[in-house]
């Protein structure tokens, strides 16, 4: 039985690795944005300081005190200090008030500071015999960057929402062929074990049966050793059936080879020519081939022919006619057509043919032979040679497989 909470905890964690890393991505390119803009922002700022420093500092040697001082913008305050003491400065109605003592420690170089909630940067420099100290409020910049940082972050939680549901999404759907995978294979253990389960059994009564009577001879209990060698048969060529399963089912080498397909078809009928006499029944070949030569596994493709050439005969009864007919349907591809008059299958049923251990209703009350493997081989097979396989049939009148061969497997 499958265990779903082995699905549960490996989505909770694909979901968790996507949002981790979405959401690291996310937080490192706003780190990056944010530092970008700030960046840009205190350097604007300062060179906009820095060139009206340039531009009080040259107005100092035509003009003198007594005139004002011009500046490039007026909100900016300066102050000219002379030994010590300030010997200049522009006035400002909304911040003079509310700047602090000045400070002359920290020169050359820009500084920010907060006051009674305003932000201000600070440029101290010597020029000559004076020091020259500007100051801006910066709480438009400020905001910006603020602005800037709500907006990254409200972006993020945006985007981890967003990735959450995308993840979960394409979790489900990455899940989906594993689980189905998982099912499957559950379902093949399920079935090959109730399919082995019925030989195994019906050997060991019988042999059980036979033990009871040890007076017995070979002659009294030949039934009962038919049946059991019958079953063993039987599982004898299941368990072959399973090992090719599997190993058509893992990955396969392809070993390519140019063969005639036409030739290659006689030999095989050859040996069912004899065969269908042998049943009284009619086995018949032919072909309409110009190229007879492809490049495709040989061993393979052989494999798959057979496997549909021997469900023909196992379904078919006393003068029934089997048919391989072989003819080029489109410049890529060569068609071989295997139909029988046999019993047939049911339209609702054609479908679940390739599944393994399906047997058709009518297969299952006549009682014939078989794993119900033999067509998931050929499924197989077929996918790993690029064959697709068309399936026609009625009830009591016969079944077509059309095999759709490609000239050259790549």
């Amino acid at each position: 039985m499958i265990n779903k909470n082995v699905f549960t905890s490996t989505k909770n964690h694909l979901i968790k690795m996507y949002i981790i890393v979405v959401g690291s991505f996310l937080i490192i390119f706003s780190i990056f944005i944010y530092s970008y803009f700030r960046g840009l922002t205190y350097s604007g700022i300062d060179s906009e300081i820095n060139d009206e420093l340039e531009y009080i500092v040259s107005q100092f040697k035509r003009t003198s005190f007594l005139n004002p001082i011009r500046l490039k913008d007026p909100k900016d305050m300066v102050y000219v200090y002379e030994d010590g003491r300030i010997s200049y400065y522009t006035q400002n109605e909304y911040f003079d008030e509310l700047l602090p003592d000045r400070r002359l420690d920290k020169k050359n170089s820009f500084f920010k500071y907060t006051e009674n909630g305003y932000t201000f940067r600070e440029l101290n420099v010597d020029a000559g015999r004076y020091q020259i100290q500007i100051i801006r409020n910066i709480d438009s910049e400020m905001n910006s960057l603020r602005q800037l940082t709500s907006v990254l972050i409200i972006g993020i939680l945006i985007s981890v929402i967003i990735t959450y549901f995308v993840a979960v999404y394409l979790t489900r759907k990455a899940l989906i062929p594993i689980e189905t995978a998982w099912k499957n294979q559950a379902k093949f253990i399920q079935d090959a074990s109730h399919e082995l389960r019925t030989p195994i059994t019906i050997v060991s009564s019988k042999l059980e049966s036979m033990l009871k009577s040890p007076e017995s001879t070979v002659n009294d209990e030949v039934e009962t050793i038919a049946t059991a060698m019958k079953e063993t048969r039987r599982l004898k060529k299941m368990i072959t059936d399973l090992l090719s399963l599997t190993k058509e089912d893992s990955i396969v080498k392809i070993n390519l080879e140019e063969i005639d397909l036409e030739k290659l078809l006689e030999e095989i009928s050859e040996d069912y020519i004899d065969i269908a006499e042998f049943q009284e029944k009619r086995f018949v070949f032919n072909s309409k081939l110009k190229n007879k030569v492809i490049i495709t596994d040989k061993n393979k493709l052989r494999q798959l022919i057979l496997i549909f050439i021997d469900n023909a005969f196992k379904y078919t009864k006393l003068g029934d006619e089997i048919v391989l007919e072989l003819k080029e349907d489109i410049e890529d591809e060569v068609t071989l057509l295997i139909s029988d008059t046999g019993i047939g299958i049911k339209k609702e049923e054609i479908p679940l043919i390739f599944d393994r251990f399906f047997r058709s209703e009518n297969v299952r009350n006549k009682d014939l032979e078989g794993s119900g493997i033999g067509l998931s081989i050929a499924r197989m097979i077929s996918l790993n040679l690029s064959v697709e396989i068309n399936v026609t049939s009625d009830v009591d009148i016969g079944t077509t497989f059309e095999l759709s061969i490609p000239k050259k497997l790549k």
